[in-house]
């Protein structure tokens, strides 16, 4: 009895160095306790040997206890990342499925926008190709009367908003006094007519002005009331794509 105590008490003074070198990678606390209990066991029922085998085996007991333990955790880590993955790719499905309904109204809205352009392209192009707005003036005179001076500014309206849009100005009289005289009297008309479209707003560009004089009248042999349509500027529109 005395050899067993005294292989214990012996075995106990190494015990520590013996589980540091045996386990110095795993310091679980599992393993050193399960360890100690196998040896006290293995010496006091078949002596220091009994102490060595009892300490091995218990130490390889909780060194698969641990491993236990460790591959559990894992499996709850896995479990948790496969939950955080399931819905990260959840998200990740909302948002190319938002994107995609985004992209279509996009496109319709493209579409639709392209669409309502080429009508207006064809309203307006049909439009211009009508326009016609003749501005009437007496006899030996270039004075704008208050309703041809509003035609105008709503022509000056048009024009700013459609820039592919030019007017062109043709200024006329008629057929009496000489040619210069009645091509200087058209041409003062026309000027009355151009700087009232510019200081309305008009780009210059917009507008092309020609001066007949007496070449293009209507009536060319009486003195009659007809001869009011041939003291004019005749106002047409054209449309340029851009």
């Amino acid at each position: 009895m005395n050899k067993k105590i005294l292989g214990l008490a012996i075995l106990l003074s190494f015990s520590s160095n013996l589980m540091a070198d045996s386990f110095n990678e795993s310091s679980n606390n599992n393993e050193v306790t399960t360890g100690g209990i196998g040896l006290v066991a293995g010496t006091l029922f078949a002596g220091p040997l009994g102490a060595i085998i009892g300490g091995s085996l218990g130490v390889m007991t909780g060194h698969h206890q641990t491993q236990a333990e460790t591959i559990s955790e894992q499996q709850q880590k896995l479990t948790s990342h496969q939950q955080i993955i399931t819905e990260l790719e959840n998200e990740l499905s909302q948002m190319v499925a938002n994107l995609n309904t985004a992209k279509k109204s996009a496109q319709q809205s493209a579409s639709k926008q392209m669409l309502n352009q080429q009508r207006h392209i064809e309203t307006l192009s049909q439009f211009s190709a009508s326009y016609q707005l003749d501005i009437y003036f007496l006899t030996n005179s270039s004075e704008l009367h208050p309703i041809a001076q509003d035609g105008l500014r709503k022509l000056a309206k048009l024009l700013q908003s459609n820039p592919q849009l030019q007017a062109n100005l043709e200024a006329h009289s008629d057929w009496r006094g000489s040619n210069d005289d009645n091509c200087l009297l058209a041409n003062r008309r026309l000027s009355k007519v151009n700087n009232l479209l510019t200081h309305a707003g008009v780009n210059p560009s917009q507008l092309l002005a020609t001066n007949y004089g007496e070449r293009h009248n209507y009536d060319t042999s009486t003195w009659g009331e007809a001869l009011f349509y041939d003291r004019r500027v005749t106002i047409s529109l054209s449309y340029f794509a851009k």
